[in-house]
C-alpha cells in the first residue's frame, strides 16, 4: 500500500486542533459514515428490519468477531418477532 502524502499534514492539524474542533470533526465523520451506510441500505433495497440491521453493523462494526454479530442478530430477531423493535431509526437528512 502506498503512504498517504497528505497524512503527515492531517496529523499535524489534528495535533493542533483543540479538543472542541476535535470532537466536532469526529461527530461529523461519524455522521457522515451512519449516512453512507444508510445509502448503502437503500441501494441495496432492503426492507427487513433485521436484515437492514446485519447491513448497518456489518458496515459500522467491521472488526467485530462474527459471533458478536450473531448474537446482536439474534436478540433483534427476538426482539422484532415479539413485537419489541421495529428497527433502527433512520437519520434525519
Amino acid at each position: 500500500m502506498r503512504p498517504d502524502p497528505g497524512r503527515a499534514d492531517l496529523l499535524d492539524r489534528i495535533a493542533q486542533s483543540s479538543v472542541e474542533e476535535r470532537v466536532a470533526w469526529l461527530a461529523t465523520m461519524r455522521d457522515a459514515g451512519i449516512r453512507s451506510a444508510w445509502q448503502q441500505v437503500d441501494r441495496a433495497g432492503l426492507r427487513d428490519p433485521v436484515q437492514i440491521a446485519e447491513f448497518l453493523l456489518r458496515r459500522l462494526y467491521p472488526n467485530q468477531a462474527e459471533a458478536w454479530h450473531a448474537a446482536a442478530l439474534a436478540k433483534l430477531r427476538s426482539e422484532y418477532e415479539a413485537g419489541a423493535w421495529s428497527g433502527f431509526a433512520r437519520p434525519e437528512g
